[in-house]
């Protein structure tokens, strides 16, 4: 046999056998191509749509900025928190649209077999300076 033949016929072996080994993550592998995939796209839609509601921070007092959890870490508690106003908020669509949201958080992660350190994220504080709704924790 030629070598020219032989390192022919050594490569279509090889590329033979990297073809015919499964991955070892299939259904992980289809899953992502399938469902989870809409789930992110769901997702990252539902958090656009939050982000939207709550884009007018604007307030006259501190009772008027809140915030909500959103989202869901794998031993539960919120995976961050969203700073609204109320006076300019529609909270009713924004605690469906979070609802939705926290849903599919919850299924990606149990898909994905998720953990988390169990560590629960404290609240900020939220209020209103110059007439715009602030985080007091993200000020120092």
């Amino acid at each position: 046999m030629s070598l020219l033949r032989t390192c022919s016929l050594v490569s279509l072996l090889w590329l033979a056998g990297c073809a015919q080994t499964p991955p070892q993550n299939q259904n992980l592998l289809t899953e992502l191509d399938g469902p989870l995939a809409q789930m992110q796209v769901d997702g990252r839609q539902l958090y656009q749509r939050m982000q939207k509601l709550t884009a007018d921070k604007s307030c006259n007092t501190d009772q008027q900025c809140q915030v909500i959890g959103i989202g869901s870490r794998p031993c539960g508690g919120p995976e961050q928190f969203l700073l609204f106003s109320t006076q300019q908020t529609d909270q009713k669509m924004l605690t469906i649209t979070n609802d939705r949201y926290t849903r599919i958080r919850q299924e990606q992660q149990q898909r994905l077999g998720l953990r988390s350190t169990c560590q629960q994220l404290p609240a900020p504080v939220p209020a209103c300076r110059q007439q715009q709704c602030v985080l007091l924790d993200a000020q120092r």
